[in-house]
């Protein structure tokens, strides 16, 4: 293994705008990440009432997904990537101007909806930009940024969430508005059939060489799915893979309340995601050099590996130091799973339909974060916050296992085993 810097340089200008567009807002992102909180200490929630309401919310995150992923292939990724954070921003700034009363986490709610509507156009201006053969260093560019952001933002926010939270929306309203700035700046559209630009390739043309035979064409979202088993049992795999990991925003800042109080939790979660942050600032260009000629999904599988360590460890966890360095042993697998998710779902979605299929990906991955405070918020009520760590570890290891067989049916299967779909009639009705 050879690390390359050359290989992080000559991207298209939109890759760089997206990261500092990763950066900035993920340097912002500071209601989120506490939420858990805010609603078990500002609003009164108790823990199985804040899971019920993150689920929720995580519901309406899946709605923005999908919303997001089929406007930014049928208006433009460049008008719904800017006009979703622009929303966004507005929506927190009238939590700052609310401040915590009753109707605040429903706003919250609908500003994390919109927001969450912008991850799969990003993506696909990836896809559409970075070179097949180079699309692992491009999202692990903007996932870089998106870290280094992140190991600030946190460690800002739990020192105000204790002296002043409502700074805390307008953190992330400033940080979202940048953000859209640098979108109607700086990314052309590249929507290979909207595009005026004769730089932006056509629909499959940069792909042709270099993947495997998968889905073309117009065809619908189910339709392309149906057509490649292998990324729909991915998708349905990434339901379980999201039910571990969303731990770390539900079940670790209550675990860390019970543990140090509720004047130290708050800065020992803060604590815990800058770790989370600077890891993925130091490791991941090293992770993604070393993973560089795995296969996408048997890289994905030690990233559960991972999970399986770190989650799984918090359960013996006696103090902070320790606690720290169950972070970092998951983080590692977050580096793995978010470089190599990502190409994955680059290397088997057709063009035309990039922004659908990762919202589609991403869909499952919500319903597992849905899913993660739903169980854990009531199994935390019960058996208290230190007991579910156990079952998350054995649930990380299920997923290692469920994707390292993945890859080997899919190696079984042959080059020729997905089904080319013809295309459909442009005025036919989509399936999703």
């Amino acid at each position: 293994m050879k690390f390359r810097f050359d290989s992080y340089l000559a991207f298209p200008r939109e890759i760089y705008a997206l990261f500092v567009v990763r950066l900035v807002v993920s340097a912002g992102s500071f209601v989120n990440p506490f939420l858990a909180m805010m609603l078990t200490m500002k609003l009164g929630y108790d823990e199985a009432a804040a899971g019920g309401f993150m689920s929720a919310v995580s519901v309406i995150s899946a709605a923005g997904l999908l919303a997001g992923g089929r406007l930014g292939d049928t208006l433009g990724r460049r008008p719904v990537l800017g006009g979703l954070q622009a929303l966004a921003a507005g929506s927190f700034a009238v939590c700052a101007l609310i401040g915590f009363v009753p109707a605040a986490p429903f706003v919250i709610a609908f500003a994390l909806g919109a927001l969450s509507g912008t991850w799969p156009v990003m993506n696909a201006v990836v896809a559409d930009c970075a070179p097949p053969e180079r699309r692992k260093e491009a999202f692990a560019l903007l996932y870089w940024g998106n870290n280094i952001g992140f190991s600030i933002g946190p460690l800002a926010a739990g020192f105000l969430f204790s002296r002043a939270p409502r700074l805390l929306f307008v953190g992330n309203a400033a940080a979202l508005t940048a953000a859209a700035v640098v979108v109607f700046l700086f990314v052309r559209e590249t929507n290979p059939l909207l595009a005026a630009s004769p730089d932006v390739p056509k629909p499959d043309a940069a792909d042709a060489a270099s993947r495997k035979a998968v889905p073309a064409g117009e065809g619908g979202t189910l339709r392309i799915l149906a057509a490649d088993p292998v990324l729909l049992v991915f998708a349905l795999l990434a339901v379980l893979t999201a039910f571990v990991y969303n731990q770390h925003t539900f079940a670790l800042p209550l675990f860390l309340k019970d543990m140090f109080g509720p004047d130290a939790g708050p800065k020992a979660f803060g604590a815990a995601m800058a770790v989370n942050g600077l890891t993925v600032v130091a490791c991941t260009a090293l992770v993604t050099a070393v993973s560089h000629r795995w296969p996408a999904l048997l890289a994905a599988a030690a990233g559960s590996v991972f999970y399986l360590l770190g989650f799984g460890a918090y359960a013996f966890a006696p103090g902070l130091i320790p606690v720290l360095a169950c972070t970092f042993a998951w983080t590692l697998g977050e580096i793995l799973g978010a470089t190599n998710t990502n190409a994955f779902i680059a290397e088997r979605a057709p063009a035309t339909h990039r922004g659908r299929i990762n919202s589609a990906v991403s869909f499952c991955y919500i319903a597992g974060n849905a899913l993660a405070p739903l169980a854990a918020g009531p199994a935390m009520k019960v058996f208290g916050s230190r007991a579910i760590w156990g079952p998350i570890g054995l649930l990380a290891g299920l997923g290692a296992l469920c994707l390292a067989g993945l890859h080997a049916w899919d190696r079984s299967r042959g080059p020729s085993a997905a089904r080319i779909l013809e295309p459909c009639n442009p005025a036919g009705r989509d399936l999703q």
